[in-house]
């Protein structure tokens, strides 16, 4: 099998978009809350009504910096957590890899995710020659399908076809994600005419994806990538909300008969940052079995803008397909 780079001769076919997006409406629900209290605090403080202009530009700016202040906090909760189950990392991160996280982190959660279908635009897919590979790209734990913007914009640069795909409620358990993902993959393979789909995934979507390639999806599936992704579960997922976060923590049920499973029978690509701060300890990263590319100064989130892993990706991409 070859993946596909010729652009494709057939027309795209819009996928019908499941679900109701609710990550990005809790999310602009939220600042939309926060933009009424700044305008109202703006308002008081001033002691008089606000021109329009001021109103909107004031508040635009004012909303940048204390979501920008928030973020900040956020980062410095979540490496607090995971500090202890990983010291010796976490002394040696760099300020550019906490800088990177810092900026990914906004970037995703103020900027891009809210506002996914205006960075992403339609789901289109298109047919593709026989014997290449359509590429599905895999969010995980509350994200949606604007986590991959930057990635699927490069991999599409370089003539790859390119799908993506929301997993909705953001809180839902493991099992009932990954039938969404086997039904998504239904569809992209009726779209594009192939055969089998290469998964490409971050965090909570590996597991997604070898939970699906160990089950049904093994006839359906010619590869696996897999990044940031808690293998052996996360001690971070003790302080997150819904199922899924319960079944991401270590020797949870859920991982514990993921784990005693014959091993997948596709081949898998683990690509893990040793300076990860939301999987701790990061050697829960570790995948027996798989080719495994070990990084470091990367965090949990900005490993889906680095270049390098962008570098990497479209490797083992080119590995996992001359292996079949």
């Amino acid at each position: 099998m070859a993946l596909q780079r010729a652009r494709p001769a057939l027309s795209a076919q819009p996928h019908p978009k499941k679900g109701k997006d609710v990550l990005s409406r809790w999310l602009l629900v939220t600042y939309a809350v926060e933009a009424l209290l700044l305008l109202v605090l703006g308002e008081s403080v001033m002691g008089q009504a606000i021109p329009i202009f001021d109103v909107v530009l004031g508040s635009c700016a004012v909303f940048l910096v204390f979501n920008a202040c928030l973020t900040v906090v956020a980062h410095a909760i979540l490496r607090r957590a995971s500090a202890p189950f990983a010291p010796a990392v976490h002394q040696g991160r760099t300020w550019r890899c906490e800088l990177g996280e810092l900026l990914a982190l906004f970037t995703l959660y103020v900027l891009i995710q809210p506002f996914e279908r205006c960075w992403m635009g339609r789901e289109t897919t298109a047919r593709v020659a026989p014997g290449h590979l359509p590429i599905l790209l895999v969010h995980g734990y509350l994200c949606n399908r604007g986590l991959w913007w930057w990635l699927r914009r490069h991999l599409r640069a370089r003539q790859f076809s390119v799908a993506t795909v929301n997993l909705e409620p953001p809180l839902a358990g493991l099992d009932r994600l990954v039938t969404q993902l086997g039904e998504r993959v239904e569809t992209l393979l009726a779209q594009t005419g192939a055969k089998k789909v290469l998964l490409v995934s971050h965090s909570m979507g590996g597991l997604l994806c070898r939970a699906y390639v160990q089950g049904p999806g093994a006839t359906r599936t010619a590869g696996l990538v897999t990044l940031a992704t808690p293998h052996h579960g996360t001690q971070i997922a003790r302080h997150g909300w819904g199922r899924n976060a319960r079944e991401m923590q270590p020797d949870s049920a859920w991982l514990r008969s993921l784990n005693a499973r014959p091993a997948p029978p596709v081949p898998i690509a683990n690509i893990w940052s040793r300076d990860d701060e939301i999987v701790a300890p990061t050697d829960s990263c570790r995948l027996l079995g798989a080719a495994e590319t070990t990084l470091h100064g990367l965090g949990h989130l900005a490993i889906v803008f680095s270049p390098t892993v962008l570098a990497c990706v479209e490797a083992q991409i080119a590995r996992l397909i001359s292996a079949k």
